[in-house]
C-alpha cells in the first residue's frame, strides 16, 4: 500500500519543510507523505532534492544518536550494578572489622547496609535484564 491514512499529527504545521536548517529541528521528524517520491520530483527539482538530502542526513544523525544512547545506557546499567556490589562488599568489610573489635552496634549497622546494597544490586540487575531484553527486541 503506497498511501497510509492521514492522522491529525501528520497535519500539524512544521518549519522543517520551510527551513530545514532552523535551530531546534534536531529531533523533528516529517510526516510519512514527505518520503514519497512523486514521479521523480527529487530528480527534476533542486529544492526537493536538497530537501530529501537534508532529511536523510538528519534522520541518519538521529539514528546514530540513539545507537550511542543505547550503548551508553547499557554501560551505565553495568556500572550501577557494579557500584552497588562494591558498596555491599565495603560494608561487609566494615562489618568484619566491627566483629573483630566486638563492636556490636557497628556490626549490626554494617550488616544492614551490606544487605541493602546487595538487594539494590540484585534488583537493578533483574530490572536491567528485563529492560535489555526489550531493547534487543526493538533492534
Amino acid at each position: 500500500m503506497k498511501y497510509r491514512r492521514l492522522e491529525k499529527a501528520d497535519l500539524k504545521a512544521t518549519t522543517v519543510v520551510a527551513d530545514p536548517n532552523a535551530r531546534g529541528q534536531r529531533n523533528s521528524t516529517l510526516a510519512w507523505f514527505w518520503s514519497i517520491d512523486v514521479e521523480g520530483d527529487s530528480t527534476s527539482n533542486d529544492w526537493m532534492n536538497e530537501f530529501y538530502r537534508i532529511h536523510w542526513l538528519r534522520t541518519l544523525a538521529l539514528r546514530n544518536r540513539w545507537e550511542e544512547e543505547l550503548l551508553l545506557v547499557g554501560r551505565e546499567m553495568t556500572w550501577t550494578v557494579a557500584f552497588f556490589m562494591h558498596k555491599s562488599q565495603e560494608w561487609v568489610r566494615q562489618m568484619q572489622e566491627a566483629d573483630a573489635k566486638e563492636i556490636t552496634g557497628h556490626r549490626c549497622y554494617a550488616a544492614r547496609q551490606a544487605q541493602m546494597y546487595l538487594r539494590l544490586s540484585q534488583h537493578a540487575e533483574d530490572s536491567f535484564d528485563r529492560t535489555k531484553g526489550v531493547a534487543e527486541v526493538a533492534e
